[in-house]
């Protein structure tokens, strides 16, 4: 990282450092002193429990003000956070448990009222020494195309340099007052919290997103910032027009010019910020403002400073250079080089580079699901149902969608004649996966789509869907 990047403002120092501001969740009011204080009291405990420099500990989070305060415990003690969310799937929180080696995990014992986070040690055997882990803050755990999530780890020093280039690249001015319906488990949710409450502003967070929810907050207060992937907005399309100036901050995928056309009539004052990043890249990595009275295009945007981009040559995939990078996977060296490639970093995207730096979304080379925001892998859902006694054969992809961006579609080759019906099969599916997981729709037939190579091909049976609807 060059010299400039590395004498950023520690983000967690400064969000302990903050003199005003604070967190509206579902119980209410939580100022920026009351978390400080239960972050400090939480680093004693941890402390007291001996965790060691590095050591990864579990967080497990819900849209509440304390799950603020546990991350900044745990990175101020000299640990790692790994937030994960309190409703996961039992499967998924083994799959951290077991992939991390944590010995301790806080949680939130009571739901209903405010309370000290609880630290729970969960094994006593110490993991391993991992040098990855010197100097990092958080692992942020994202889908990957082979169903296996990945662990990014988020270096403390890249984090503090990227929220200050995030800064900068939406102007945002001290006290502001964000909406933010993410959660603190993806990279999204993290820097929309941290960064204004780094500005001593305002932050409003709930468990459950709504619209109107969303909505009340927004007419009601004076909203500078609302953060929300697309999906969210699709749901605010209909209601009064508000006139209030704010900036719209959304990503997950790429906002089209029907969609901002249609944020307009509602709000024509906001400014719309088009997000591109991923998670590997230290998120954020292209950006593009639309404004009511500027012409809009369909790009992902243009490169913030200290980014570079380029296509492969033989792939057109979108190649990232940036000094904000995750400093690899967690426990996967060989994934991580593959991943990351000298100074470049593999999106997995399809792009085209316009002659004036913007970025052109044309396809994706890997087969994620990207559905209201979240990376589905069609084999971690075929995995699933491919257990089921009545199914011969099962394969799935994601199709477009004008609610979530993208929806599941599940193709079934049932053993015998006996119907599975769509509700069955989500009955039997959704106590051994995430809800957001389970398909949307599910087709029926008496083989599966193969390619040249006799291989099931995800590709032809989106494009049979695709066609059949049209």
């Amino acid at each position: 990282m060059s010299e400039d990047l590395s004498k950023a403002t520690d983000f967690q120092s400064a969000l302990m450092a903050a003199t005003a501001g604070g967190v509206w969740d579902d119980l209410g009011w939580l100022s920026m002193a009351d978390i400080q204080q239960m972050a400090s009291d939480l680093h004693k405990v941890l402390q007291q429990s001996g965790l060691f420099p590095s050591e990864p500990v579990l967080i497990s989070i819900g849209g509440r003000a304390e799950d603020i305060a546990k991350i900044l415990a745990v990175i101020g003690a000299g640990g790692v956070a790994v937030p994960f969310h309190r409703k996961s799937h039992h499967n998924t929180r083994a799959y951290l448990e077991n992939s991390t080696r944590a010995r301790f995990v806080l949680s939130t014992p009571n739901l209903k009222k405010r309370s000290p986070p609880e630290l729970k040690k969960i094994s006593e055997v110490m993991p391993p020494q991992r040098p990855l882990l010197d100097g990092a803050a958080m692992i942020t755990y994202t889908s990957g195309s082979t169903g296996k999530p990945k662990g990014a780890v988020l270096s403390r020093d890249r984090i503090s340099a990227k929220l200050q280039t995030i800064r900068e690249s939406i102007d945002m001015e001290t006290e502001p007052f964000f909406v933010v319906p993410l959660q603190l488990q993806f990279s999204f949710g993290q820097w929309a919290t941290f960064l204004p409450l780094m500005r001593e502003g305002v932050v409003h967070i709930t468990e459950q997103f709504s619209a109107n929810w969303a909505n009340q907050i927004i007419r009601d207060k004076p909203v500078t910032h609302f953060a929300a992937v697309p999906t969210m907005l699709r749901l605010m399309l209909e209601g009064e027009r508000v006139e209030r100036h704010m900036h719209i901050l959304t990503g997950g995928e790429a906002v089209n010019s029907k969609l901002s056309s249609a944020l307009f009539k509602r709000w024509p004052n906001a400014s719309i910020h088009g997000i591109y990043g991923l998670t590997e890249t230290g998120t954020c990595d292209l950006f593009r403002c639309d404004k009511i009275d500027l012409p809009s295009n369909d790009s992902l945007g243009y490169p913030a400073r200290h980014i570079q981009v380029k296509t492969d040559p033989v792939t057109s995939e979108l190649l990232i250079n940036t000094p904000f990078a995750m400093l690899g996977y967690l426990d996967m060296p060989e994934l991580t080089d593959e991943t990351i490639c000298g100074d470049w970093i593999r999106t997995g995207d399809i792009a085209e580079i316009n002659e004036d730096g913007g970025v052109n979304l044309r396809g994706r080379i890997k087969d994620l699901i990207n559905r209201g925001g979240n990376k589905v892998a069609p084999i971690e859902v075929e995995a699933v149902f491919a257990d089921h006694p009545d199914i011969k054969a099962v394969l799935v992809t994601g199709v477009p969608d004008p609610k979530f961006g993208e929806s599941i579609h599940m193709l079934v080759v049932p053993r015998n004649a006996e119907a599975l019906t769509k509700q069955a099969l989500i009955d039997w599916a959704k106590d051994r996966t995430e809800q957001f997981k389970l398909p949307d729709v599910v087709h029926y037939g008496e083989e599966l789509p193969l390619g040249p190579t006799g291989k099931a091909d995800r590709t032809a049976l989106r494009h049979s869907i695709i066609g059949r609807s049209a």
